[in-house]
């Protein structure tokens, strides 16, 4: 009789362990699976982390197709504005006092000067997927556009140049945000008519 019951609970043992054997290795690989997930969904949130640190003004990360469309787009504005801007300026000058004289000249030079910069800018905006890759020329633009703002601080701006610089100005300040760049400009434009602009002299 002790036997049998030994023999009884030999079997059930065998059979318990047997049947208790595929759950552990099921449950371990289940366990090791939702690790893995997990593993990989930190990887995933770094790497975009990183690359939203990178993206984000200028720091040299990658653009997504959107970006550069939406980059093409400023510069293209850009490129318009200022050959609005350098014609606007050309055509208050011939009707200023100071017409024909080197003052004109080297301010037409300095709006002409922008707009180079810009079609330079245009050229190479959002043409790759990296911004570091048009980080120069987006400089250069905000060191000529600074120029000519303090060249244009002493000019008497009438309501068309006033609002074509104003909109311009905008799209540049945007630039400066994107490529996390300085741009130094009067504020003073702001203000036509009854503001600091009437005070000056050509």
């Amino acid at each position: 009789m002790t036997k049998r019951r030994f023999t009884v609970l030999t079997f059930a043992a065998v059979a318990l362990a047997t049947f208790l054997a595929p759950a552990g290795a099921n449950a371990q690989s289940v366990w090791d699976r939702i690790r893995d997930r997990a593993e990989q969904q930190r990887q995933r949130d770094d790497d975009y982390r990183r690359n939203r640190r990178n993206d984000d003004y200028g720091r040299g990360g990658r653009m997504s197709d959107y970006d550069r469309r939406q980059l093409r787009d400023l510069s293209r504005r850009i490129d318009d504005r200022s050959r609005d801007l350098q014609r606007d300026v050309d055509h208050l000058l011939d009707n200023s006092r100071i017409n024909g004289s080197n003052r004109e000249d080297r301010i037409n030079s300095e709006a002409q000067d922008l707009h180079n910069a810009a079609n330079r800018f245009r050229n190479v905006a959002g043409d790759g997927d990296r911004l570091d890759r048009s980080r120069d020329e987006a400089r250069n633009l905000l060191q000529s556009a600074s120029q000519f703002s303090r060249m244009l601080g002493r000019v008497r701006l009438d309501g068309r140049t006033s609002g074509d610089w104003n909109q311009l100005r905008n799209d540049l300040r945007a630039v400066a945000n994107i490529y996390n760049l300085r741009f130094n400009d009067d504020r003073g434009y702001d203000i036509y008519n009854g503001g600091r602009n009437d005070n000056r002299r050509w």
